[in-house]
This record gives structure tokens, C-alpha cells and sequence, in this order.
């Protein structure tokens, strides 16, 4: 621990004596001597550093957000989802027809659903992934091979519902893919880089020319489940109003600070220099601890600037308690404006506290 002289005279002699008397003071301290109580009482300043602190972006995740194995970006993880419609809600004249035996009627119809953003997830910037689309045929015909060399075709989407960007399209075609009564169609997409603004909407247009006659069930259906998988984004918007995050303990190096030095302290504080990447506000809470002292517990709110500097002050009692003393520990954590709402955060995001345990002594005078 390395003293910092600054020269804090009381009104008590001149100039140039408060400051020779404050240069011999320290270099007593340095080599452990008693210190004299009949010089001129002046005020010196210690600084004691602690070891910087990392909020990383990692702290501000939903859970259904986690980074790629080398961290360079974060992987968004989807619930599938699955719908359906009946040959009736897809094919009008087919529910006219029900029950009957008849020629196909042609139709084109599209099903499709939301894919659901996981909770606090509001939108992001797609890399690339793939979303597999399972499709079961679950009516008496073909409807891409309605009748013999008559083809019609599925087209498969995903897009922003926001904007209607897509992001990966496949059209399957019926002159080389048959899709048999009771089969599963199973195709991955692959996704094209994309902002993503509002939800991901899965959707299949079914183009189904006139077929052979059949007998008409209107109650039957086409059924879609849809999984994203790989989900890779390079950014992701998210709610983190009133989010809690937690400060891994350190240690601060208060051991060896003799008595002496101890009961000439008036006054100190911790000053924390905040680096805030995530332009959103916070109040900190530190917990002090030790085997020998008294817990103290101290806020202070951290504002959405850049960086900025905070001053966590302390009573003489509480610092004279934890100078000299073992083991004693600053944990805590801290807590995001409920006013913060949404911000977007990116992959090595950093809030970086830097604080150290600044000390103001007076010495001589008599003290």
C-alpha cells in the first residue's frame, strides 16, 4: 500500500513547514517508526486499490439466451411450434363437397404460425441457424401429384413479421417430390443474415392443381411442426428493467495497516470508477464483512453515462473497524432501473467497476 501525500494543512504554521513536516511524516510511516505528535498537523492521503470488477453481459441474459462456445455470439434458443388446417379451412369448395366423390377442386391456401421470442427477447440480429420444417400429410391425396403429370408445389417461409423480410424460402416442387398420403415432409432452412424487429412467422403456401376424384373429407388436415436450431445472433434486444445482478466477493488488503495509522484517520470512501457499456442506470449495494467486525452494508446509484465516478463515503467508526483486520471481504451486486426498459447488448460487454479505499490521516498537532 502506497501512501499519496497530499498536503490538507489545518490552520496551524506556515507553509513551508506544514509540508516538510508532512514529507518526514510519511517517510516515518514508510520504515514503520513511531510517529512524532509535536509537528504541525497536517492531513495525508492513502489510497488502497481493490481489484477491478466485470459485470459481463452474460449477467443481463434471459435465460433462453446463452453465448456460442468461443463467445462471439449469442445463441437464442426457441420453443418449437406446431399448427395445422383442415382440408375444409383450406380448400372452400372441398368443404362444399364433403363426404362425396369427386374430381379434386384446385386451391392455394397458406397455414403458417408466430415462432415465439423466449420471454424479455424483443428482437435481434440474425448470423444464421436453420429451421427445420416437418410436414404430415394427413389427407387421402397428393396434393402436389393431385393426378398424373399434374404437379403442384409447397413453399416454405420464414420472415419478420414486422417487415415481411424473409429470411429463408424453399419451394418444393411436385415434379420431383411426391407427398403420399400419411408422409412427413422434412426440409431445413437455412437463415439468411436479418434484423429481426418484430416476431418470426413459419408459414407454407400449398399450391394444389385439379386432381383425380376422391372421396371428400373436409375434416382432414395438414399439419407443420416447426424447430429452430442454431439460432446464432450478433446482437439481441432485451428487457432488463429491475434486473438483479450479483458482484463476485473480493478481498481488500486491510491487514497490514498498524493501529498508529488507524486512529489518525478523519474521514474516506470508496471511489468507484464506472466504465457502462449498457447505457442503462443501476443502484450498487457492497457488503463488507470480516470475522472481527460488523457487517456494513452501503448503496450508491450508477448512472447510464459512459463512465462516471462514484463516492460510497464511510463514518470513522466504520473505517477504523475494518483497517488492521483480517479477511475482510466486498461483495454485493447491483440492481437496474425499473426505467431502463429495453436495451440491445452485444457479445463482450462489459461494466467494469474500479475502486479503491480512499484514505484522508492527520497527523502531528498533538493528536
Amino acid at each position: 500500500m502506497t501512501p499519496v501525500q497530499k498536503s490538507s494543512p489545518t490552520p496551524q504554521g506556515s507553509g513551508p513547514i506544514r509540508l516538510a513536516g508532512a514529507l518526514v511524516i510519511a517517510a516515518l510511516i514508510s520504515i514503520g517508526c513511531e510517529i512524532p505528535t509535536d509537528l504541525p498537523a497536517v492531513e495525508t492521503r492513502w489510497i488502497v486499490p481493490t481489484e477491478e470488477t466485470r459485470f459481463g453481459v452474460n449477467e443481463l441474459l434471459p435465460g433462453d439466451v446463452s453465448f456460442t462456445t468461443d463467445s462471439s455470439a449469442f445463441i437464442v434458443n426457441f420453443t418449437p411450434i406446431a399448427f395445422s388446417e383442415t382440408l375444409g379451412d383450406l380448400c372452400p369448395p372441398c368443404a362444399l363437397a364433403d363426404g362425396m366423390l369427386a374430381p379434386k377442386p384446385p386451391f392455394v391456401a397458406t397455414l403458417g404460425s408466430q415462432i415465439d421470442f423466449p420471454p424479455e427477447v424483443s428482437a435481434f440480429t440474425v448470423l444464421d441457424g436453420d429451421v427445420v420444417f416437418d410436414v404430415f400429410n394427413g389427407t387421402n391425396f397428393d396434393p402436389i401429384r393431385p393426378a398424373s403429370g399434374v404437379f403442384g408445389s409447397l413453399t416454405l417461409t420464414v420472415r419478420d413479421d414486422a417487415d415481411g423480410d424473409v429470411l429463408a424460402t424453399l419451394v418444393i416442387d411436385g415434379a420431383a417430390t411426391a407427398f403420399a398420403p400419411t408422409s412427413t415432409l422434412t426440409r431445413s432452412l437455412a437463415l439468411d443474415p436479418t434484423d429481426v424487429n418484430g416476431s418470426l412467422v413459419a408459414e407454407i403456401l400449398v399450391n394444389s392443381p385439379a386432381g383425380d376424384p376422391i372421396t371428400i373429407n373436409s375434416s382432414d388436415s395438414v399439419a407443420v411442426t416447426v424447430t429452430p436450431v442454431n439460432i446464432r445472433v450478433a446482437g439481441v434486444t432485451i428487457d432488463v428493467a429491475n434486473r438483479s445482478v450479483d458482484l463476485d466477493p473480493t478481498t481488500l488488503d486491510l491487514e497490514d495497516i498498524d493501529q498508529d495509522i488507524e486512529d489518525r484517520v478523519v474521514s474516506g470512501s470508496f471511489n468507484v470508477d464506472v466504465t457502462n457499456p449498457f447505457g442503462i442506470g443501476a443502484d450498487l449495494q457492497l457488503t463488507i464483512t470480516g470475522p472481527t467486525i460488523t457487517t456494513i452494508q452501503k448503496s450508491a446509484p450508477i448512472t447510464a453515462l459512459p463512465t462516471s465516478t462514484v463516492t460510497i463515503a464511510f463514518t470513522i467508526a466504520e473505517l477504523r473497524s475494518m483497517l488492521g483486520e483480517p479477511d475482510i471481504t466486498l461483495s454485493g451486486g447491483a440492481t437496474v432501473s425499473a426505467a431502463a426498459n429495453v436495451i440491445t447488448v452485444t457479445p463482450g460487454q462489459e461494466l467494469i467497476l474500479s475502486a479503491n479505499l480512499d484514505l484522508i490521516l492527520r497527523i502531528g498537532g498533538g493528536s
